[in-house]
């Protein structure tokens, strides 16, 4: 994955954006963003390979995080038809970590909105800074390590 700095703010369209818990209650992004801590969003697919090779890993990252200013939040574009799936998903990777759910255009949308770029698929991450600033995106693979050291350069 390459991660893209983004120049502006591009993201504050979709600012008030809402998907739903995995237990069906109604969330708006806004909530989780700006709240004094850098967020990474990783969208995800329950059929994703690659995001089943990272599930691990980034509920790591969400660990460590907790000390260093950082959350992660799942954003899985599985939809209503992949939401038992989605839901296994979160369990069999024991991710504690909060995890939303949309439909595939809105999430694809989302992405788009925030980051500027087309959704090119999953795994794809939008990271903010604790204002709620987009400051990168992108799309495939990456190794966190190299997200703490992004973050860190702030």
């Amino acid at each position: 994955m390459v991660l893209c700095v983004v120049l502006g703010s591009v993201g504050n369209v979709s600012a008030g954006t809402t998907f739903m818990t995995l237990d069906g209650e109604v969330a708006v992004l806004s909530d989780y963003r700006g709240q004094g801590y850098w967020l990474v969003v990783m969208i995800w697919s329950y059929d994703c390979p690659v995001c089943q090779r990272e599930a691990g890993e980034f509920q790591a990252l969400h660990a460590r995080g907790q000390k260093n200013n950082l959350r992660v939040l799942g954003l899985s574009l599985d939809g209503q038809v992949g939401a038992m799936m989605a839901w296994a998903f979160v369990a069999e990777y024991n991710l504690d970590f909060i995890n939303l759910i949309g439909e595939p255009s809105e999430v694809a949308d989302f992405y788009t909105q925030e980051s500027g770029q087309p959704f090119r698929g999953t795994p794809s991450l939008l990271i903010f800074s604790p204002t709620g600033v987009l400051e990168a995106a992108g799309a495939g693979a990456v190794e966190l390590r190299r997200i703490e050291a992004f973050i860190q350069q702030f």
